[in-house]
């Protein structure tokens, strides 16, 4: 189910933690959302350390003598001005940009809409450096506008996967009426395929049926399987194929990751879900993904953080390890402005290796896109990857 227009089931917070209700809708899919009954669940063997709950718990009650988000150690290190901002496109909020190299440009494929009216894509290239806008397509190449509508009610949150073959993979949010909750949206993951960023041709919708998001596509390598991660609330799944036109999938898959108990406790987050394309290196797949949760009785007002994770080479349902803390984290009452959507947002839904250097496309506050960079070396740290175990 999605997008709830009456009033939504209220819990408490631990004692300690935010201090507000929580509630049990991300405002896109319940927590409460049925998976498949014969799906098989498997606990990620996350290393999360138990020193996390107290360090975050610490943010959290000193957050207002905190530096700006801009200036914390360990985490992103943004830009100052957005890269993407409701300028670039001639729209109130401009979020959740999916990135790629092309053309030794820089494709940012942007949601961008008005509170009112369904979200759409929007394209942008930019410069090599990563924050030169050179280019701006002035209508939608997918939803409602473009040339390839997907769904009329809305499409949002893409990843774009490069292939082996040449061609870019983009998986999205489309939302369609939910027939069984009146008033809601079910989102369901749409496949859509282009060469040249000029055409796109929609390969299909995997799970027909299942509320499910955040999708994002492994590059293919030597092995026949394709793999897809999802989330179906409050986990990440991993589904696998091995049709190459990835126009079959014989399942959801499994989940492969779910939220750490402990920070559910603590009233830090109730879901997690994929945020960049996996980047292959030499450790394993590489990722960023987000926790999420609502903090305030009238959603008003958000908490979403970014993590890293690395998941096997051979067999990405092996998580191997996740990082311990947040590589972005929005201090609430510290960065929002009086036009944002929301606040205490932290979302991505690209990233690149550049060199030695991780760049995330950040969205905050459902509003602007930033960018963040970080050292590979920082990023190993964070995963407690040894650098002796690499050689």
């Amino acid at each position: 189910m999605a997008t709830p227009r009456g009033n939504s089931v209220l819990l408490p917070v631990c004692p300690g933690a935010i201090g507000v209700a929580v509630s049990r809708s991300d405002g896109y899919n319940m927590d409460t959302v049925a998976a498949p009954a014969d799906a098989a669940h498997s606990r990620s063997p996350a290393r999360i350390g138990q020193d996390t709950q107290s360090s975050m718990s610490i943010m959290l009650q000193t957050q207002r003598q905190a530096p700006s988000i801009l200036e914390q150690p360990d985490l992103l290190a943004l830009t100052e001005e957005p890269v993407l901002q409701p300028a670039t496109f001639g729209k109130p909020y401009v979020l959740n940009a999916g990135v790629t190299e092309f053309n030794g440009n820089i494709i940012a494929l942007s949601r961008a809409q008005a509170a009112d009216e369904p979200s759409a894509i929007w394209m942008a290239v930019l410069e090599p450096d990563g924050v030169t806008v050179r280019e701006v397509r002035r209508r939608p190449v997918l939803g409602p506008g473009a040339e390839l509508v997907v769904s009329p009610h809305g499409v949002e949150d893409v990843r774009i996967t490069r292939m082996r073959d040449g061609r870019y993979i983009i998986t999205a949010n489309s939302l369609w009426p939910d027939e069984i909750h009146e008033g809601w949206w079910m989102p369901q993951i749409a496949i859509v395929e282009t060469w040249d960023f000029e055409h796109f041709e929609l390969v299909g919708f995997p799970f027909p049926g299942l509320a499910t998001k955040n999708s994002t596509l492994f590059p293919d390598t030597d092995r026949p399987e394709r793999y897809l991660l999802h989330r179906v609330q409050p986990d990440i799944w991993l589904a696998s194929t091995t049709d190459a036109s990835l126009r079959h999938w014989p399942d959801p898959g499994r989940v492969v990751m779910t939220p750490p108990q402990e920070l559910i406790d603590a009233g830090l987050l109730r879901w997690i879900g994929a945020g960049s394309q996996p980047i292959l290196i030499e450790e394993g797949w590489l990722m960023v993904y987000h926790s999420g949760m609502w903090i305030s009785e009238d959603h008003g007002q958000k908490l979403y953080l970014l993590w890293l994770a690395l998941l096997d080479r051979e067999d990405p349902a092996k998580v191997l390890c996740q990082s311990r803390n947040p590589i972005s984290w929005p201090l609430l009452g510290q960065n929002p402005r009086e036009e944002d959507w929301y606040s205490g947002v932290s979302f991505t839904c690209g990233a690149l290796l550049r060199e030695e250097e991780l760049w995330v496309y950040v969205t905050l506050n459902d509003s602007r896109i930033h960018l963040g960079k970080m050292p590979m070396t920082t990023v190993r740290r964070l995963l407690n990857i040894n650098p002796a175990e690499r050689k």
